[in-house]
């Protein structure tokens, strides 16, 4: 790759705008591509991101609704969408734009695909030929809006390992981030959408206005499951206990940040998951997070009684459930 590395960020939320001002920091040349064309003008025009104060897009980031412009001649191209829009958004690229034999992708969305419940990474492969044995996922624990302030935050780059992997690492890491790889993509992958569904249930937790000691043994359960649905999926066991499993799960299932243990705060409380989603101003990815989690668990029969209580508490199901899979 060039000195200076041709970045795509595919995706103008609260992590894509984050992690372009990342790369620009680091000198990269980045284009942020947005989908919805009133944002990408806002995006274009103010520099700032609504739900991230004191933030601003350097003037150098090319911000642009067109695909066909943000993916010529790209070294990278960082995917980081919500679930639902990742495979069309993968399937236009491969429509529209002749990518560079070079080029490589890595996966910042987190989700498994309805029906296919393929991760997101294989999705990428799928939809993109080219890309096939050229994606990396990037994930751990990190609140946008942390980064967005210099907070130190560990991540981890899954796949391939190789000169590649090496090359990738040294574009993310640095600054706030301390980017280390490892070679389990289907594990750090599963564990990054997972544990948003067992957040849910640790906010459910709050709002049911139990304590830390129930949500100490709901996290021990949790880490349990995630582990047992990453083994049958045929990832590697000790990726649980990283910072794509068990590092996750603290910050996402403990810190007010979390919009899925918000979310769950506000079913425990006694809102309906239609009430509850209208109070949280951005996407909650443990809804299908916990849908993706169930349907794994039948398809692979694993046993998962926590998941299976957050599904159905957020399909309107009494919150109480998760306490009782808890054993309580």
């Amino acid at each position: 790759m060039a000195p200076r590395h041709k970045i795509t960020v595919l995706g103008g939320g609260l992590w894509g705008c984050v992690l372009a001002q990342h790369l620009a920091n680091k000198g990269a040349r980045v284009r942020l591509w947005e989908f919805v064309p009133a944002l990408a003008e806002s995006l274009k025009t103010t520099r700032r991101h609504a739900h991230i104060p004191g933030f601003r897009l350097d003037s150098a980031i090319k911000v642009t609704h067109d695909l066909v412009e943000a993916c010529q001649d790209v070294d990278v191209l960082l995917f980081v969408l919500p679930s639902r829009a990742l495979a069309a958004t993968a399937k236009n690229i491969r429509k529209l734009v002749a990518l560079k034999k070079t080029a490589v992708a890595v996966n910042a969305s987190k989700g498994v695909e309805p029906g296919t419940l393929a991760t997101m990474g294989d999705v990428i492969a799928r939809e993109i030929p080219s890309l096939r044995g050229k994606v990396w996922t990037l994930t751990g624990p990190s609140f946008a809006r942390e980064v967005a302030r210099g907070v130190p935050t560990g991540l981890l780059l899954g796949g391939p390992s190789g000169s590649r992997a090496k090359a990738l690492v040294s574009i993310f890491d640095g600054g706030a981030l301390n980017v280390t790889h490892w070679p389990d993509r289907t594990g750090v992958e599963l564990g990054g959408s997972l544990k948003n569904a067992i957040a849910i249930g640790a906010g459910i937790l709050d709002g049911l206005g139990t304590g830390a000691n129930t949500k100490a043994a709901l996290l021990v359960q949790g880490l349990a499951e995630m582990s047992r649905l990453i083994r049958a999926r045929g990832g590697r066991a000790d990726t649980i206990y990283g910072l794509a499993g068990l590092g996750d799960l603290i910050a996402t299932g403990t810190s007010p940040e979390s919009r899925n243990r918000s979310f769950g705060e506000k079913l425990g409380g006694g809102l309906t998951p239609r009430r509850a989603l209208t109070q949280i101003p951005t996407v909650v990815e443990g809804i299908e997070a916990a849908a993706g989690a169930r349907a794994l668990c039948r398809r692979l029969k694993v046993k998962a009684p926590l998941l299976e209580a957050v599904w159905r508490a957020t399909r309107g199901a009494s919150a109480r459930g998760v306490l009782k899979s808890l054993g309580f």
